[in-house]
C-alpha cells in the first residue's frame, strides 16, 4: 500500500512537470484516511479525508461527493500538521553565499515542510525582492514576513554586518530618522519593526507610536548581557509584542543585591572592563543570580499584555561549539565559552518558567536554514515542552501573533492549503516532524520524500 501511495504521489509530481502548475491547479486534490493535527487541542484526530481544491481546504471529514479529475493520495497511517513557520530568520544573508544559494535556501525551507517565517533583521530591499519573486512563483519559498532592518542607537553593534549585507542594521538616533524609515518600511511590505540593543528611552516610545499608526507591531531584542538600555520589561510597558532570545529577561530579575550592582554600574555609565567583572560573576552564579519572584512579576506582564516569546535557545549551543576566531587565545575563548554556558542555562530556565506560567512560545532559530529550525525544536522539548506546544509554537502561535490565522497555522476548511503530510506520529516523538511524506503549498504538491 505505501508503494502504491508513493507510485502514485510521484506520478502527480511527473504530470506537474509535463502539463504545467496551471493545469494542475484545476484539479482538486483529495487526502484520503489522513490523521490532522488539531491547534486547539494539541491531539491527533482519527483518519478522515481533506480535499483540497485551488489554494484552500475545501473540506475535511466524509466525502459525499468527490470532484471529478480529482487527484487521490493514499495518506492511510500519516499525520498531517500545518505549514510551519520559523519565527527568527534572517534570510537575507543567503544572498551572500553565492549565486545559486538564495534560492536553494529558500526552496529548502518548503521542501522540508516550513512555508512561512518570520523574519527579524535585514534590508528591506533584499526581502521585500525575495516576497515579490516567492509569490509570482519566480522562485520556490516561504511566504515572507518581515521587519526590514534592525534599529538601534549609533554606533551600531552590528555594522560590520553592513559590509557584507548593506541595510542589515540602521541607526535611529532622532524622530526625523524614524519618520524617514518607516514608511519605507511600509512601502516595501514590512509588517512589523525590530528594535534592539542600546536606544534612548524617548526614541524607542517614539518608534512604537509610529508602528503603531502604520498597524506595525514591534518586536524587540534588549540586546547583550546584561545591561539594557531598554530592559524586557519597560519594552512590554511601551507596547513591544515579542521578546527574543531566552536570555533577554536576566537583569530585569536580578536578585536584589546584583541589582544594586548593576544598576549603580549602568547609572555611573561605568568602564568596560567594571561591567565585564560583574557580568563574569552573574555568569558563574548562573540561574542563582536569578530572583524567582521577580520572574514571576514579570511573565505575569508578559501575560497582562499579551507578549510572546522567542527563546532561540539553538543558537548559543551553536556558538558554543564554533571554533575560536583566528586571533582569539585560549584564554580569551574559555571565558567566551563560559559567558554562553551561563546565557544558555538561563536562557533555558528562562523558557521553561515562561511557558509553564502559560505565555505564549515561538519557534524561531535566529538562522537561515531550516536545520536549526528543527534543532530549535528539538532543545524546547529538552527544555520539557510537549510535542503538541512545540507544534502550535511552529503553527499557530504565530500565525495569530502575525494576524493571519484566518488563513495560515492549522489544517481546516477555508484556510490555505499548506500543509504538510508526515510518515511518523510528531506527537510521539517531535524528531519526527522530520519525516516529510508530502509538502503541499497553496494547494500545489511541492515536495515528496522517500519514507
Amino acid at each position: 500500500m505505501r508503494q502504491l501511495a508513493r507510485v502514485l504521489v510521484i506520478f502527480i509530481l511527473i504530470c506537474m512537470l509535463h502539463v504545467g502548475a496551471e493545469a494542475f491547479d484545476k484539479n482538486s486534490i483529495l487526502l484520503s484516511n489522513v490523521q490532522v493535527f488539531d491547534v486547539i487541542t494539541g491531539k491527533m484526530s482519527k483518519g478522515q479525508d481533506i480535499l483540497i481544491g485551488g489554494d484552500r481546504i475545501k473540506k475535511m471529514g466524509e466525502m459525499d461527493v468527490i470532484p471529478r479529475d480529482t487527484i487521490k493520495i493514499d495518506c492511510s497511517g500519516k499525520y498531517a500538521v500545518p505549514g510551519l513557520c520559523d519565527s527568527h530568520t534572517h534570510i537575507a544573508f543567503l544572498t551572500t553565499l553565492g549565486e545559486n544559494q538564495p534560492n536553494k535556501g529558500l526552496e529548502d525551507f518548503v521542501c522540508k515542510g516550513i512555508t512561512f517565517v518570520r523574519d527579524v533583521g535585514g534590508p528591506y530591499e533584499v526581502l521585500k525582492k525575495m516576497k515579490e519573486q516567492i509569490s509570482r512563483g519566480k522562485i520556490m519559498g516561504p511566504e515572507i514576513f518581515f521587519t526590514g532592518p534592525m534599529l538601534e542607537k549609533a554606533p551600531l553593534h552590528w555594522e560590520l554586518h553592513n559590509k557584507i549585507l548593506p541595510g542589515f542594521t540602521v541607526a535611529m538616533n532622532t524622530r526625523e530618522d524614524v519618520d524617514s524609515l518607516i514608511p519605507k518600511l511600509v512601502e516595501s511590505g514590512a509588517c512589523m519593526v525590530k528594535t534592539f540593543n542600546k536606544m534612548d528611552v524617548g526614541i524607542f516610545k517614539y518608534i512604537v507610536t509610529v508602528a503603531d499608526k502604520n498597524s506595525l507591531k514591534v518586536v524587540h531584542d534588549p540586546g547583550s548581557p546584561l545591561f539594557h538600555m531598554i530592559p524586557m520589561d519597560r519594552a512590554i510597558d511601551f507596547g513591544a509584542a515579542s521578546i527574543e532570545h531566552g536570555k533577554a529577561p536576566w537583569p530585569v530579575v536580578l536578585t536584589d543585591e546584583l541589582q544594586k550592582e548593576h544598576d549603580k554600574l549602568l547609572k555611573e555609565n561605568a568602564e568596560e572592563v567594571k561591567k565585564k567583572a560583574f557580568s563574569a560573576k552573574v555568569f558563574e552564579a548562573g540561574i542563582k543570580s536569578v530572583s524567582r519572584k521577580k520572574l514571576q512579576r514579570l511573565i505575569e506582564k508578559m501575560l497582562q499584555n499579551n507578549t510572546f516569546f522567542c527563546p532561540t535557545l539553538q543558537v548559543f549551543e551553536q556558538m558554543m561549539n564554533q571554533l575560536p576566531p583566528e586571533g582569539v587565545s585560549k584564554e580569551e575563548h574559555a571565558k567566551r565559552i563560559e559567558s554562553l554556558n551561563g546565557m544558555l542555562e538561563v536562557g533555558n530556565f528562562f523558557t521553561e518558567e515562561i511557558f509553564r506560567i502559560g505565555v505564549k512560545i515561538l519557534v524561531g532559530q535566529d538562522g537561515i536554514l531550516p536545520a536549526g529550525t528543527f534543532a530549535e525544536m528539538r532543545i524546547l522539548k529538552e527544555r520539557g515542552l510537549p510535542e503538541s506546544e512545540i507544534i502550535k509554537g511552529a503553527t499557530i502561535n504565530p500565525a495569530v501573533w502575525l494576524g493571519v490565522a484566518d488563513r495560515l497555522g492549522s489544517v481546516s476548511p477555508g484556510k490555505q492549503a499548506d500543509i504538510v503530510i508526515l510518515n511518523k506520529n510528531p506527537l510521539a516523538d517531535i524528531n519526527n516532524i522530520e519525516s516529510t511524506f508530502l509538502v503541499i503549498v497553496n494547494g500545489k504538491v511541492l515536495s515528496q520524500e522517500d519514507e
